[in-house]
């Protein structure tokens, strides 16, 4: 089957793979990928990323960021499912996605481009969870202004690139289905 190998699109996407592999790994994982060795003392191999994503926490408060099973109070249990999905879904489809369009510069098959259109939805869906989520945060820790930026700034991007992402994948998918179709159409007027 045909793949779309040479479209700006596709450079779009290895860009958000790209960004997306030390978000990961360095960042929301890094307590449950890494020993605490390796990030938490200063001069640790990992410490850059422990100390941003404290001054992070530090700046906005975000919950979601600090969340852990041993802060969980049970209206946040979703997120560790999310770091789940995070873990055992969405690094290797990025891993996969930076395989298949860096490495082996193929382009986009229909099942790869089926993969990234979950990946995107996945994505999407999640963050805006969390964007939801900031309504519902205790007014007195969170002011509408911190709230609007968490939502907007924050976690507005993480929903947004991924839809646009998850309509580019649709798109493509839609256009080999319709090729698919005009292909029966044709052999049934022979």
């Amino acid at each position: 089957m045909a793949t779309y190998n040479t479209t700006w699109k596709n450079k779009v996407w290895i860009g958000w793979f790209l960004m997306q592999v030390p978000v990961a790994l360095f960042i929301d994982l890094l307590e449950y990928l890494w020993p605490a060795w390796a990030y938490e003392p200063a001069g640790a191999p990992l410490h850059f990323f422990h100390a941003l994503k404290q001054w992070y926490i530090a700046t906005y408060n975000d919950p979601v960021v600090q969340w852990s099973p041993e802060t969980a109070s049970g209206h946040d249990s979703w997120m560790g499912l999310f770091l789940y999905f995070e873990l055992f879904f969405l690094l290797p489809t990025v891993l996969y996605g930076i395989y298949r369009l860096v490495l082996q510069r193929r382009g986009t098959s229909g099942a790869d481009e089926l993969l990234f259109l979950v990946y995107a939805l996945e994505v999407a869906f999640t963050t805006f969870v969390c964007i939801y989520n900031t309504s519902y945060l205790d007014d007195a820790l969170y002011p509408a202004e911190l709230k609007r930026e968490l939502q907007v700034q924050l976690y507005g991007p993480w929903f947004v690139i991924p839809t646009i992402g998850a309509i580019d994948m649709a798109t493509r998918i839609l256009g080999r289905i319709r090729a698919a179709d005009a292909v029966l159409e044709a052999r049934k007027s022979q």
